[in-house]
């Protein structure tokens, strides 16, 4: 009877490591999930942004008409639409420190405002004598275009 043992450097000799083709389906693998899954997470991302810009431009509405009441002080929204030949797709207003700021929308369009500006009053009034509407968007993919309407009633 034969009683060698063997070496742990023999015992392990056919556990090396992962194979030529074990390691090229892996590969294969990794390179359909980016094939496949990049322009989704692409177009995900867009989609995002949009929404974060028009979420953005309401909240710094609703803020403003919320600092023209409780600071009983006029407060005004300049809109820079995609048309203008300076400075498109931005808007600005003064904060409630008395703050200049002007929010930039890269990659995102301001499509139409019905007026240039809204101004509240101290009593959170506009003083229009209908609703001001704001869309912003961005072209996602070729076939699609994201579309947010923000709209400001008079009172």
């Amino acid at each position: 009877m034969d009683r060698r043992q063997r070496t742990p450097a023999q015992a392990d000799r056919g556990e090396r490591g992962y194979s030529l083709p074990e390691l090229l389906v892996v590969i294969a693998l990794m390179g359909l999930f980016i094939v496949f899954g990049g322009p989704a997470m692409n177009e995900a991302y867009k989609s995002y942004k949009v929404r974060a810009v028009a979420d953005g431009l309401a909240t710094d509405i609703r803020a403003l008409r919320y600092n023209a009441v409780s600071n009983r002080t006029p407060r005004t929204l300049t809109i820079n639409n995609a048309s203008h030949a300076t400075a498109p797709n931005q808007y600005a207003y003064t904060n409630y420190k008395g703050d200049a700021i002007t929010v930039r929308m890269d990659g995102v369009n301001i499509e139409t405002t019905s007026a240039a500006s809204i101004t509240f009053n101290i009593n959170g009034s506009t003083g229009a004598a209908g609703n001001t509407t704001i869309r912003v968007s961005a072209m996602i993919n070729a076939e699609r275009n994201d579309r947010y309407t923000i709209t400001v009633t008079p009172t």
